[in-house]
């Protein structure tokens, strides 16, 4: 009798473990995607303040797909490298321009990721 006893109880600690992941399971993926999509709006206005985001549409690269595709750690480095750059007065020559070509971007600070991009994205 004792052991009917025991297995019953383990059996509804279980189910009720069960009911608790099922409902705590769908509000933390709700709340991390939230989380992710307001930090990558943080990202992208960000970018938009840099000369990134000139230099992101004079490649052809849209925004939101970069922003879905890349790495935040990445976006994150390009601009850290696109603030502390100091090859500004070049960009702003080569962004007066429109397009930009892939391999005419020697002089900034992410020239070897945005060429990735294009490559990957196209």
């Amino acid at each position: 009798m004792m052991t009917i006893v025991t297995t019953l109880i383990a059996a509804l600690l279980l189910g009720l473990l069960l009911a608790i992941f099922a409902v705590l399971l769908p509000l933390t993926i709700v709340f991390n995607t939230r989380s992710g999509m307001k930090y990558r709006r943080v990202l992208a206005e960000k970018i938009d303040q840099l000369r990134l985001g000139r230099m992101l549409a004079a490649l052809g690269i849209d925004i939101d797909v970069y922003l879905s595709s890349a790495r935040a750690v990445d976006i994150r480095e390009q601009i850290d490298n696109c603030t502390a750059c100091l090859n500004t007065q070049e960009c702003d020559s080569k962004l007066a321009d429109g397009a930009v070509d892939p391999g005419a971007i020697a002089f900034c600070n992410n020239e070897e990721s945005l060429q990735s991009l294009v490559k990957d994205l196209k």
